[in-house]
């Protein structure tokens, strides 16, 4: 899956221009519920700026009140602009990776014309994962495996001869030095317990 399917188009977003007031911005940010929004010129994307940066900077600063400081001060001053970018055709995988590394709140689309696209939150790739996984259908059951494609071949057969519909399978590499591994698959199937009973007779070991 590709940055593309899943991200928040710019035209759907809230944003802030780098010349309006903190004033401007804060009430974007708290009549939309958000933590912070994108900083946007034209079709350039600047950066972030949040609730918790505009009033950090106050309590820096020498101010006489809150009031005159978010009237007066811009976006322009205080937004935070090393925000990491993905193309809107790199993998979600690798967004992904990014809100992890760089613990933002989102990160930015941006096609190779440099123009913002949208953005992906984390809430967004939670989603596609769960769907991609199936998380929340059908059955659940983890294998200890050694030899893998010939492990993967032969329980995929007995899945099927049961009348099983696989929906995903994962391969987990464990945190052990032992070369095994732990095949998690999700599947339909109308009896659960015929099929473990048969895993279990073929020589498989179930979590």
């Amino acid at each position: 899956m590709i940055v593309r399917a899943l991200m928040l188009e710019e035209s759907r977003l809230v944003t802030a221009s780098p010349y309006e007031s903190l004033e401007i911005a804060l009430k974007k940010i708290e009549d939309n519920n958000f933590l912070s929004i994108p900083v946007v010129e034209g079709r350039t994307f600047l950066g972030i700026i949040s609730k918790q940066k505009i009033y950090e900077e106050y309590f820096k600063g020498d101010y006489p009140d809150k009031e005159s400081y978010i009237e007066n001060a811009t976006v322009r001053g205080i937004y935070r602009n090393i925000i990491p970018k993905v193309d809107p055709n790199d993998l979600v995988e690798n967004a992904s990776k990014v809100l992890e590394t760089f613990g933002i709140p989102f990160v930015a689309v941006v096609n190779n014309r440099g123009e913002f696209e949208g953005i992906v939150t984390h809430h967004a790739i939670f989603h596609a994962f769960s769907e991609l996984f199936g998380l929340n259908e059908g059955h659940r059951i983890a294998v200890i495996a050694y030899d893998v494609p010939g492990q993967l071949a032969k329980l995929t057969d007995i899945i099927t001869k049961l009348g099983g519909d696989i929906i995903s399978f994962t391969v987990v590499d464990p945190e052990v030095k032992l070369d095994v591994k732990e095949i998690v698959i999700r599947l339909r199937i109308i009896n659960i317990d015929k099929l473990t009973q048969v895993l279990r007779e073929s020589g498989f070991k179930i979590q």
